[in-house]
């Protein structure tokens, strides 16, 4: 109950602050190429449930339909999840909100709604959730987090 309520005044008070960020990113995102400046797509969270995780679009409008293409450039072998560090989706402006982060910052919508919080394990695709082991299943008993092991590692 105290992570939950730490969650929603930390939330609240991150959004406001960073609104003119997030308005100066959309602005940019935009810009580029006229596109969405949002970015939805289905995860599975706590208990395996799906919901949609919203995120300023940090790629090319059509990068889904690219994946599997790009199937060989996966930095993460032998696993279900994708990681290519130099991405070709990915935009310019795409490139800034990711190395700070600010991609992520309207998921602080989900935190306060009680789909996430602010740390614990991060989300996945429903096509990564499915070939999950047992030991990675095991990450859907808590909420999904902004940030987690992964992002702290990886910084």
């Amino acid at each position: 109950m105290l992570k939950r309520a730490f969650d929603i005044a930390a939330a609240a008070a991150v959004l406001v602050l960073t609104s003119p960020l997030v308005a100066a990113a959309a602005l940019a995102i935009n810009l580029e190429d006229r596109g969405p400046v949002f970015f939805r797509q289905t995860r599975v969270g706590r208990f395996g449930e799906g919901f949609t995780v919203l995120k300023l679009r940090t790629m090319v409008q059509n990068a889904a339909k690219m994946t599997d293409d790009l199937a060989a450039m996966n930095e993460r072998k032998g696993g279900p999840l994708f990681k290519a560090s130099n991405d070709p989706r990915v935009t310019r402006i795409g490139r800034i909100l990711r190395a700070t982060s600010l991609d992520e910052l309207p998921q602080l919508w989900d935190v306060l709604t009680g789909r996430m919080s602010l740390v614990g394990p991060r989300f996945a695709l429903p096509k990564e959730a499915a070939q999950f082991d047992e030991e990675l299943q095991r990450r859907t008993v808590m909420r999904p987090g902004i940030t987690g092991l992964w992002q702290t590692e990886a910084r």
